[in-house]
């Protein structure tokens, strides 16, 4: 039990640092940019969120990138990311919006036997959903607590070449590719729930666990009781 829960916060600690790498990435590529793009931030939160098919992992990924965001806001002068209201609130609706239309696909696709390409096409409309979500509840943010734009329509006007394009772009085309890489190199399975499997415990034919222990034990007398037997002979 203490061996599990160490596990999940090493993991959660992994995730997290990989998301703020990413959000800097992009901090320094837009450096002294009047923009800040965050087209490696949503390729690797896409991914990580993805990663092992879990609605919890979807939902923490968003929220460490508003937390990444939200901390390299205050460095970086971003002065409306100084905001959680901003940074970190919209993000944290982002994963469930997009790790819920992913589970829908694959819902929709359970009696199929391409599992990868259900598996493809299901991270690809998640993407899409969760492009939009992040979109629209961060800009609305920022049009909400700020002045820096007049409607919600003018500000996602107003950054829709140089940000919604690109970031979309990278976002839909490598995020499968990526999710699926990283499960085959983690040996996740092709639907990243290889640790899920592992993790139920053996059982025998009454559907009870087996006490590998006690299996063990009545091996090593029976093996006993054998070479007594055959001294004795």
């Amino acid at each position: 039990m203490v061996n599990n829960k160490a596990a999940r916060v090493a993991k959660y600690a992994i995730m997290f640092a990989i998301i703020i790498v990413a959000v800097l990435l992009d901090r320094v590529i837009t450096l002294g940019l009047p923009i800040a793009g965050a087209t490696v931030e949503l390729l690797v939160t896409f991914a990580v969120c993805f990663l092992f098919d879990s609605w919890l992992e979807g939902f923490a990924a968003f929220t460490f990138m508003g937390l990444s965001s939200f901390i390299l806001a205050f460095p970086f002068g971003k002065v409306a990311s100084q905001n959680p209201l901003i940074s970190v609130l919209p993000r944290m609706f982002v994963g469930l919006a997009a790790f819920g239309v992913y589970k829908f696909v694959l819902l929709c696709f359970r009696k199929s036997n391409a599992v990868r390409t259900s598996q493809v096409v299901a991270i690809v409309c998640g993407v899409a959903v969760g492009l939009v979500t992040n979109t629209v509840l961060y800009m609305g943010a920022l049009t909400l607590f700020t002045d820096a734009y007049g409607s919600l329509v003018l500000a996602i006007k107003s950054v829709a070449i140089l940000n919604i394009l690109p970031e979309y772009l990278v976002a839909l085309v490598g995020t499968a590719p990526l999710v699926m890489g990283v499960r085959r190199g983690l040996k996740l399975g092709v639907d990243g729930n290889n640790r899920k499997r592992d993790e139920v415990p053996m059982a025998n034919d009454d559907g009870q666990q087996k006490d590998d222990t006690y299996t063990d034990f009545a091996d090593n007398n029976s093996q006993n009781d054998n070479v007594t037997t055959d001294e004795n002979n």
